[in-house]
């Protein structure tokens, strides 16, 4: 009997593993979803303006490089990530899904060949802000046509705005400004909490609102009086303007628009 009772229970045990060999066996039909390699569709695409390549799906994800307008690039895959002045949250990783992520964002990249149908229009063809250091003022343009326009501050002399071409890489609403200089220098300022922020050069020059200032427009880059807060200079280097335009210039401008700084 007792023979008997091993024999049965070798034999179970041989047809359990020869049950798990099979169902784990690379010629076994079952499919395995968590070790699966799932090939996904590419295509391949151009910027359509100046694009930041980033890190993540953010305008706050680091920048790892930044492409010309016509760079070409190939798409890998689709994802849900911030959407950028009210627009489109669709962001391209463009690189492959076996390699660090990169990322675009969507309204910057257009499908080239036969992927052409599924392009949109550029964001940010035909925009540009112009602003001029002498008139303290921003002309914001689409198309050689002016759409708006408003009194702004730049640097303060010893603190100068930098003049030039440049294209809004990254966009911030809200955000909390920090000091870059240590308490005790003359330009130290305490955290400042900013509603609208576009930067467009790199070290942390932005076009933002200030609601520590109740004037803008000629003089107010040098030492003056304000109304309501007294004696002041212009900025640290940024270019601040009142709220409303803050706000306007947020949600009309995308990422990669044209940034004019004239003398």
């Amino acid at each position: 009997m007792g023979t008997s009772l091993r024999k049965v229970f070798y034999l179970g045990l041989l047809a359990l593993l020869l049950a798990m060999l099979f169902t784990f066996s690379p010629f076994s039909t079952h499919t395995s979803y968590a070790g699966s390699s799932v090939t996904l569709a590419t295509w391949t695409g151009q910027t359509t303006d100046w694009a930041n390549v980033r890190s993540g799906t953010n305008t706050n994800a680091p920048v790892v490089t930044m492409y010309a307008p016509g760079t070409a690039v190939t798409v890998y895959d689709s994802v849900a990530g911030q959407a950028v002045g009210g627009g489109s949250s669709t962001w391209y990783r463009i690189s492959s899904l076996s390699s660090a992520p990169l990322y675009i964002y969507g309204g910057l990249v257009a499908a080239s060949g036969s992927n052409a149908a599924s392009s949109t229009a550029p964001t940010t063809q035909g925009k540009v802000i112009v602003v001029s250091i002498s008139q303290q003022w921003m002309h914001v343009y689409l198309n050689g046509n002016e759409v708006y326009n408003a009194p702004v501050t730049t640097g303060q002399p010893a603190l100068p705005t930098p003049t030039g071409t440049y294209h809004v890489f990254a966009k911030l609403s809200p955000t909390t400004f920090y000091s870059p200089w240590p308490v005790g220098s003359p330009y130290w300022y305490a955290p400042t909490h900013i509603n609208y922020a576009l930067e467009w050069r790199a070290g942390g020059y932005f076009l933002h609102d200030s609601w520590w200032r109740s004037t803008y427009g000629p003089g107010t880059n040098v030492w003056h009086t304000d109304p309501q807060y007294g004696g002041m200079s212009g900025t640290h280097g940024c270019i601040t303007m009142p709220l409303s335009a803050a706000a306007w210039l947020y949600n009309w401008a995308p990422i990669g628009t044209t940034v004019q700084v004239n003398p």
